[in-house]
């Protein structure tokens, strides 16, 4: 059997990742900005807590699942899971993912068009469909612990290690309680939000994340190894859930890190004109008499840094696409995933009447995503391989700072492309891009050993249950949406 934790270079593969990912949320979270004086204390204990507990979390895991066992210890008997149950268990997390993802954009649809406060609409749809999410992946942590208790024998590393994507969903319901628990928790001890990227809904928003990857790596458990191919000849419909699951994820990510921007969009003509001109805060807010949720939200995005919007734009479209790219195999699905974020986005708007442009920063992702294909096509045509990281990021740092030249300041009017923040936008989105090609590659190859361990082979009964449950669950979902009523 081969156990992601039989390669040294798991280990140190496994401390970047973790290491990057508390860099990366401490990063977010400063320049999301800091708090009055008043509230310092609290806000710099729950900003210490929250990580501590996340390295802990993040360390248990390594220990049980990756550190190198003694030499005179064996693993022992591994603990199979029937074909059936992998599959179910893989449609639960893969609609856990896409309603992660519509409950989000749906939410924010709902609070910009009826401006229901916070604690009113804990029953309302949306969040019944996030706890519906979280709810999943807690007793699948839950039945996994206790699968592994009762089947796996020898001390706890030898039974996590027994069934190692049974080890990686305890962790991952341990994660759901603690991220989903400590978003109340920080509103109660320090208050509203500085910005929507605050730490409690980054560890959410990690949450997604960790959602994706378990889902994927069951998928992989039902498919038989996919070689690297050009267009879509070998594409399975496993290929196509997958897609739908970085979908899920792609919204989120959209939803958190963009929402600012493309709602500062219909702030009034002069507010974004005096933006676009460079003026200051007082100079905007002056050119409109009354205060409005736009116009607040173009004041914030005035405050940032050109070049923080790029961040955002590269890590989504490039982390997704290349996890896409990785997942299936197949050149051409990292645009498939923008266009169909783009198709269901679209959808969502018709339906719910939406009043915010959530399709706007899709304009620049999808151009980027299909570079994106066409640099592995390249690649893989004249080298039988595919590109380094460092060249992928290279490349289509210089395709993104030359498309957003043009689109930026088309899509959203409030920016400019002006010369003088051209290097900073190249520098910042470099790096960005290093970092978002490289993780995702990283999480591919661990989801995938994850995925390798010993499982019971598939049946056409099993294939008979699955497209039942699938099609029981889809006709639920699709019911569950189009039924719901606003909250007027």
């Amino acid at each position: 059997m081969q156990n992601i934790e039989s390669k040294p270079k798991q280990t140190s593969t496994f401390v970047a990742v973790i290491a990057v990912t508390i860099g990366i949320l401490i990063t977010l979270t400063l320049m999301a900005g800091l708090p009055p004086t008043e509230n310092m204390g609290l806000f710099t204990l729950g900003v210490l807590t929250l990580i501590a507990v996340t390295g802990v979390i993040g360390g248990a895991g390594w220990y049980l699942l990756i550190k190198p066992l003694p030499a005179d210890v064996t693993i022992g008997k591994p603990v199979v899971i029937s074909a059936t149950t992998r599959s179910v268990i893989a449609l639960l997390l893969t609609l856990s993912a896409m309603s992660t993802g519509i409950a989000g954009i749906w939410d924010e649809i709902w609070h910009s068009a009826y401006g229901i406060p916070f604690g009113e609409d804990f029953f309302w749809r949306p969040h019944m469909l996030l706890y519906f999410s979280f709810l999943t992946m807690a007793v699948l942590g839950g039945w996994s612990w206790w699968t592994l208790m009762m089947r796996a024998k020898g001390t706890l590393q030898q039974r996590f290690r027994a069934n190692s994507l049974l080890g990686f969903s305890v962790f991952s319901g341990i994660f759901t309680v603690f991220a989903v628990g400590g978003d109340p928790i920080w509103h109660i001890f320090y208050g509203e939000d500085l910005s929507p990227w605050s730490l409690p809904h980054l560890l959410i928003l990690l949450l997604v994340l960790v959602m994706g990857l378990l889902a994927t790596a069951y998928h992989k458990t039902l498919m038989a190894a996919q070689e690297w191919h050009i267009g879509f000849k070998n594409f399975t419909w496993r290929n196509i859930l997958t897609l739908l699951v970085l979908v899920g994820g792609m919204f989120a990510f959209l939803l958190l890190f963009t929402v600012q921007w493309y709602s500062a969009t219909r702030a009034d003509p002069a507010a974004i004109a005096a933006a676009a001109a460079g003026a200051d805060v007082a100079t905007i807010s002056a050119t409109v008499g009354t205060m409005n949720t736009p116009l607040a939200l173009l004041l914030q995005t005035a405050v940032y840094p050109d070049w923080m919007f790029s961040i955002f734009l590269v890590f989504i479209g490039l982390f997704f696409g290349t996890l896409a790219l990785h997942s299936t195999r197949q050149i051409g699905s990292a645009t498939m995933v923008g266009l169909i974020t783009l198709g269901v986005r679209s959808v969502m708007d018709v339906v719910f009447n939406s009043v915010t442009p959530g399709t706007l920063p899709l304009y620049i992702i999808i151009p980027l995503l299909l570079i994106l294909d066409v640099v592995y096509a390249v690649s893989l045509s004249r080298n039988q391989k595919t590109p380094s990281f460092w060249l992928s990021a290279i490349i289509m740092t210089v395709a993104y700072t030359l498309i957003s030249i043009p689109l930026i300041p088309a899509v959203f009017p409030f920016m400019t492309s002006a010369v003088a923040i051209l290097p900073m936008r190249f520098i910042a989105s470099l790096i960005t891009a290093l970092g978002a090609i490289w993780l995702a590659q990283m999480i591919g190859g661990l989801s995938g050993e994850a995925s390798s361990t010993s499982q019971a082979p598939i049946t056409s009964q099993t294939q008979r249950v699955t497209a039942l449950v699938y099609s029981a669950f889809g006709a639920f979902l699709v019911f569950f949406i189009v039924t719901a009523t606003p909250p007027i």
